[in-house]
């Protein structure tokens, strides 16, 4: 396989091992290696950085996604827990509507403090990311490493209703994400609504020793 590649065994062995932490693959002793067979986009999705117009497209969707950048000073209590920062600090507040074949999907607000950059984002309209992990590394003090992601039910209000087209109270999805650089620094924050029409998670558990 590693000639096959152009890469070293060790190459090839560390990225078997990473898959299989990650639950996609098992490696038995006299075996060899499977893949698992109802491995699907989102479950693989949550275990490496992608932002979800990739997830949504993997999925067969033609995605496209309306999004605005502006600066605030009012972060939500949320936020301001989440990263660790005083209240009236300075935050870029990135919201993304992304639709489905026309059909709004997913609405993702992401905040990230000034200070956690080393100049000014001047993204125009058309140049706004798609996600976090879009951004260009080299505009944040410390690149963005990982991100540690809490998956909440929860009910649509006003908001969803507007911008997801749901019904009241309709039960969704709300996923509070936040953004690490390798030193553990908090760098952003992102909380994403999640119409599960077009969005689903899966998770794989597995017994230790196997």
């Amino acid at each position: 396989m590693g000639r096959q590649l152009g890469v070293s065994r060790t190459t090839v062995r560390t990225a078997l091992q990473s898959l299989e932490q990650h639950g996609v693959v098992t490696r038995t002793p006299g075996r060899g290696t499977s893949v698992h067979e109802r491995m699907s986009p989102p479950l693989v999705a949550l275990q490496r950085l992608i932002g979800f117009a990739d997830l949504i497209r993997e999925q067969g969707f033609e995605v496209t996604y309306t999004p605005t950048l502006t600066v605030t000073q009012e972060p939500s209590a949320v936020v301001i827990e989440a990263l660790g920062i005083e209240a009236g600090t300075a935050c870029y507040e990135i919201d993304r509507l992304l639709f489905a074949d026309g059909q709004p999907a997913v609405w993702a607000v992401d905040m990230f403090p000034l200070s956690s950059f080393n100049r000014e984002l001047d993204f125009t309209h058309a140049t706004v990311p798609r996600s976090p992990f879009d951004i260009d590394p080299s505009l944040f003090i410390e690149p963005i490493d990982h991100a540690v992601v809490e998956i909440l039910p929860h009910r649509a209000g006003e908001d969803l209703v507007e911008k997801l087209g749901l019904e009241p109270t309709q039960p969704c999805i709300l996923l509070r994400e936040v953004h690490y650089s390798e030193m553990g620094t908090a760098l952003g924050f992102s909380a994403i609504n999640v119409n599960d029409r077009f969005v689903r998670f899966e998770l794989i558990r597995r017994r230790e020793g196997l």
